[in-house]
């Protein structure tokens, strides 16, 4: 399992690093450019759902908010729409599986959940990447009432500045599944970048209280 494991993810690292350029080959449409927080979009040919892309600097070094973005039980504490988040799995210091279960899109619909295969890069120029897919886990079935979503893949890409910022760029390609208005699949990209937003201002906080 390990093996294969390993395979997924450095197919998937493969893959994170390559789309997140902005160049004509990736063929990003910018959705918004507000307060700091640039976001694009683009459609993922291998399943016709939406990728977002967030992109944003902060005052922050790379291993500070990748801390955050690593540990799943910190989610809750920064991101409002998680019903809750823990690790399923935990497979060596670098690779670990999650569940996530967020609150329902939309009045009268189900809460969705997420099992998600993660690894954390560190490299050499500073960098570190985190990314995740969707995975089916045996100790983690589908559960009553609540919609599997599927995350085909997600990244974030931590890179540090010149200046002392840390460049943050936020990747997720996401179907939740079931029944969903138009209307909400639509606000996707928005939803990621507010999650973004608050995930920035919480490390930011952190920071504060430390000093």
């Amino acid at each position: 399992m390990q093996a294969n494991y390993d395979a997924i993810l450095q197919e998937l690292y493969t893959k994170v690093i390559s789309i997140q350029e902005i160049n004509e080959k990736n063929m990003w449409e910018l959705f918004s450019n507000k307060e700091g927080y640039i976001v694009y979009t683009k459609t993922n040919p291998d399943n016709g759902i939406k990728i977002n892309r967030t992109q944003t600097e902060i005052a922050h070094k790379p291993e500070v908010i990748a801390n955050v973005v690593w540990d799943v039980k910190k989610r809750q504490l920064y991101d409002e729409k998680v019903e809750t988040a823990q690790i399923v799995e935990s497979i060596d210091n670098n690779t670990q599986i999650v569940y996530v279960r967020v609150k329902p899109p939309a009045i009268l619909m189900s809460s969705r959940d997420l099992v998600l295969l993660q690894r954390i890069f560190k490299n050499q120029d500073g960098s570190i990447v985190i990314i995740a897919k969707s995975i089916i886990h045996q100790n983690q079935p589908p559960v009553h009432k609540v919609e599997r979503a599927e995350m085909s893949l997600a990244g974030w890409i931590l890179t540090p500045q010149a200046n002392g910022m840390t460049k943050i760029v936020s990747l997720q390609c996401l179907d939740p599944k079931g029944d969903v208005p138009v209307a909400i699949t639509n606000q996707a990209a928005k939803f990621q970048s507010d999650m973004v937003k608050a995930l920035c201002k919480y490390v930011a906080t952190q920071g504060a209280q430390k000093q």
